[in-house]
């Protein structure tokens, strides 16, 4: 497996004004790539797109380290009839997204990232009655993001929230994977995210069966936020499920608060995530769990 950081959860300071203690903390740890949030919005003190861009190309190409994916970070103000809110559930600031993510998929082209984070925001309370209103303005903004995007190869990973954080819509894997359908685009996946998961999932293997084959990126924090480990996720069954459906995207830990400090989070991390990959491979292995396997050609499990 391939394994990022969500920098932003180590702090604004060090995000936008000392980014490369972040760059010196993953390479020391042994991470593959930094997932990083724009400065725009509530985040960034000050630094331009620009600048920021600039930087981390300079420091993705001095640490070795891949942009894995640029966070748009929807919701950063919980205020759904703000003017300047961006949802996906009413006509004007669903325009907003678009737009403002078109400006996310520059930035990562220009910082050389694959894809770029969006999330479902509601306007207003989702019900029976404006269901399909609401769904038919999200398709059409996914479709605009999509094709804006393609050209530009950049893929668009579609975070399943849990309805506490970004309201009671869409939700589940299952419903991601509808919505992603509806829009007739083959550049919209999924992002599962462990601790969204906790909630709104039956069960961590579950999840990865019903985002397959849309599954490419994944937020690792466990159940009460913090790093992989520090809570009660079954990350052998999520590392048996990635490996069952050949999952092949980033890992990326996204631990907040950073208990107990920002070093030992991202140790911590890495070296429990990589315990947990070595435990599955085990366990879907032939000889787990008495030694004997049957020898002969198999053919993969398939899932859809």
């Amino acid at each position: 497996m391939k394994y990022s950081y969500f920098q932003l959860t180590f702090g604004q300071q060090e995000a936008f004004l000392e980014p490369e203690r972040t760059y010196e903390r993953l390479k020391k740890y042994g991470y593959d790539a930094i997932e990083i949030c724009p400065p725009k919005g509530r985040y960034g003190l000050g630094v331009s797109m620009d600048d920021y861009a600039k930087t981390h190309s300079k420091l993705s190409n001095d640490y070795g380290l891949a942009v894995s994916c640029i966070n748009e970070c929807w919701g950063e103000m919980w205020d759904p009839y703000s003017p300047t809110f961006k949802t996906l559930t009413e006509p004007k600031t669903a325009e907003l997204a678009v737009t403002e993510t078109k400006s996310t998929i520059d930035f990562a082209v220009e910082v050389g990232a694959p894809s770029v984070t969006i999330a479902v925001a509601i306007h207003d309370a989702i019900n029976g009655d404006n269901v399909e209103e609401a769904s038919t303005v999200a398709v059409d903004a996914l479709r605009r993001m999509s094709e804006y995007a393609k050209p530009r190869d950049v893929k668009l990973v579609f975070e399943a929230t849990n309805h506490l954080e970004m309201g009671k819509f869409v939700n589940t894997a299952s419903n991601h994977k509808r919505m992603i359908e509806r829009t007739g685009c083959d550049n919209i996946g999924i992002q599962l995210d462990w601790f969204h998961v906790n909630m709104e999932e039956l069960d961590p293997f579950e999840a990865v069966l019903d985002a397959h084959p849309f599954l490419w990126h994944l937020h690792f924090r466990d159940s009460n936020s913090l790093t992989p480990g520090y809570g009660k996720t079954d990350f052998r069954a999520v590392f048996r499920a990635l490996k069952k459906t050949g999952y092949s995207g980033f890992c990326t830990i996204e631990s907040a608060p950073m208990v107990p400090d920002p070093d030992t989070a991202a140790r911590d991390g890495i070296e429990f995530l990589r315990f947990m990959e070595r435990i599955a491979d085990y366990q879907i292995s032939p000889e787990f769990p008495n030694g004997f396997a049957v020898v002969g050609n198999s053919a993969p499990l398939e899932y859809g």
